[in-house]
C-alpha cells in the first residue's frame, strides 16, 4: 500500500488548504482500496507497541480523544438546608408602678392600660415569630427543591470525556490507551458505527457482560477506523456504499497536490 506522505507536493498543498487531516484521509483511501481488492492480506502492517495476535494486522496508530455517553458518577449528596432557628422575643411585662398617692380608680385604669399594651405587644411578637418561621421554612423548602432538581440534572446521561491518549486500529479491534487504562474494543462487539466527521467516529459496542456502551472517538484515524470496521462487519453500510464518508471533491484536491487518489467510490 502506498505512503501518501512522501508524494504530496507541499507547496501546492499549502495553496489549496491541504492539512494533516487530508494526509490521513488519503491514507484511508489506500486502506479502502486494499481491503476491497485484496482483503486484510493486502494491508501493509504498521508498527505498534501493543500486543497483537499472529493473524492481526495493525492498520494505524495516532493520537486521539474519546468520550462515553453515560451518567456521571454519583456525587455525595449535600445535606438539605435547615431553617434557621427563630430567637424568642423577650416581652417586657413589667407593670407600671402605681403611686400610692393615686386613687383606686386611677390605679385600676393604669393597670388595665398596661395589661392591654402588654397583650398587644405579645400578639405582635407572636405574629412576627410566625412570619419569620414560615419564611425560613419556605426558604429551606425552595432551596431543597432547587438542590434536588440540580442533582437530577447533573445525573442526566451525557458525553463525558476521558483523558486523551492514543488510538490504534487493527484488523480485529480498536484499541484506546491513555494514562488511566488500556481498552480494547473487538470489532466483533461493535453494534453500530458512523463517521460523523472526517475526524470523528461514533460507535456502539457491548462489553463482556452484555452492556451496551456509546463511544465517540476524535482522531485523524477516524476514517480508517470506519473503513476497517465496515469491511469486517458492515459491508452494506450506507456511508460505505455511497462514498459519503469521504468529503466531496477530495479526489480533485488530491490531483492538485500531485497525488491521485485511488478510486474508492
Amino acid at each position: 500500500m502506498f505512503d501518501p506522505m512522501g508524494e504530496v507536493d507541499r507547496v501546492l498543498a499549502a495553496q489549496v488548504g491541504w492539512t494533516w487531516l487530508d494526509d490521513h484521509l488519503l491514507y484511508a483511501c489506500g486502506v479502502r482500496a486494499a481491503l476491497r481488492d485484496g482483503g486484510t492480506q493486502a494491508l501493509r502492517p504498521v508498527a505498534t507497541a501493543i500486543r497483537t495476535s499472529p493473524s492481526e494486522v495493525c492498520v494505524g496508530e495516532a493520537p486521539g480523544a474519546w468520550a462515553v455517553f453515560r451518567r456521571p458518577s454519583p456525587q455525595p449528596v449535600a445535606p438539605a438546608p435547615v431553617a434557621p432557628p427563630v430567637m424568642p422575643i423577650a416581652i417586657n411585662t413589667a407593670s407600671a408602678a402605681v403611686y400610692a398617692s393615686r386613687g383606686r380608680y386611677s390605679a385600676r385604669r393604669a393597670q388595665t392600660m398596661q395589661a392591654t399594651a402588654a397583650y398587644h405587644q405579645q400578639r405582635r411578637a407572636e405574629l412576627t415569630a410566625v412570619r419569620l418561621t414560615w419564611a425560613a421554612a419556605q426558604a429551606a423548602h425552595y432551596a431543597s427543591a432547587a438542590a434536588a432538581a440540580e442533582q437530577r440534572r447533573s445525573m442526566d446521561a451525557r458525553w463525558i470525556p476521558e483523558p486523551a491518549g492514543s488510538v490504534t486500529v487493527t484488523t480485529d479491534r480498536f484499541h484506546l490507551s491513555n494514562s488511566h487504562r488500556s481498552s480494547p474494543i473487538p470489532l466483533a462487539d461493535v453494534e453500530r458505527v458512523e463517521l460523523t466527521r472526517p475526524d470523528r467516529l461514533r460507535c456502539d459496542f457491548t462489553d463482556a457482560a452484555g452492556t451496551l456502551h456509546h463511544l465517540e472517538i476524535a482522531s485523524p484515524l477516524a476514517a480508517t477506523m470506519f473503513l476497517v470496521a465496515a469491511h469486517a462487519h458492515f459491508p452494506h453500510h450506507p456511508q460505505l456504499l455511497s462514498g459519503v464518508w469521504l468529503p466531496a471533491g477530495f479526489e480533485d484536491r488530491c490531483a492538485v497536490v500531485g497525488k491521485p487518489c485511488p478510486r474508492v467510490r
